[in-house]
């Protein structure tokens, strides 16, 4: 698929540590991008590192959300967690974790910019897992690269969101 060689889906991705900034720009409405992204249920079917999405609430802009990952990063072991999610549509949605298996501190937010061309998606994410101080290295390297695979996989279902839209 061109998108990951695209300049479009080039990811930006600054930090280290549990501490990371991801970016990408992607050629569609802030709308588009919106629908995908808040689009949780269908998360598990589309991210590599989600294996199951639930609401368990919703009320107005707030949801709680049980998600289940198994990724490099969870070292084969599937991890629970239950976020409390803030929206604000279409350009901003946050994150902490109520409470989670092996996870000390989760939370972020995804914000979508609206520049020339599309939109700047962004993730924060600030992470602290709960695992033996030896595999912290690993854990973070491969919680980087995940994050890389995440935002490419993303802007690539928000550009095949548009060719799917109704003209």
């Amino acid at each position: 698929m061109p998108i990951l060689a695209s300049p479009a889906a080039r990811v930006n991705l600054k930090g280290s540590q549990g501490n990371y900034t991801a970016s990408v720009m992607v050629p569609v409405s802030a709308q588009q991008a919106w629908r995908v992204l808040s689009n949780y249920e269908s998360m598990p079917g589309l991210m590599p590192d989600i294996q199951q999405t639930k609401v368990l609430s919703r009320s107005g802009r707030h949801i709680e959300l049980s998600q289940t990952y198994k990724a490099p990063y969870t070292f084969g072991l599937s991890i629970k967690a239950n976020l409390q999610v803030q929206e604000t549509p279409p350009t901003k949605m946050s994150y902490s974790l109520i409470r989670g298996d092996r996870i000390k501190h989760l939370s972020g937010n995804w914000t979508i910019t609206p520049v020339k061309g599309g939109v700047l998606l962004k993730h924060q994410l600030q992470v602290v897992p709960q695992i033996p101080g030896f595999l912290l290295g690993t854990y973070y390297e491969l919680t980087e690269t995940n994050l890389r695979q995440s935002m490419q996989i993303l802007a690539k279902a928000m550009l095949n969101s548009v060719n799917r839209a109704p003209s």
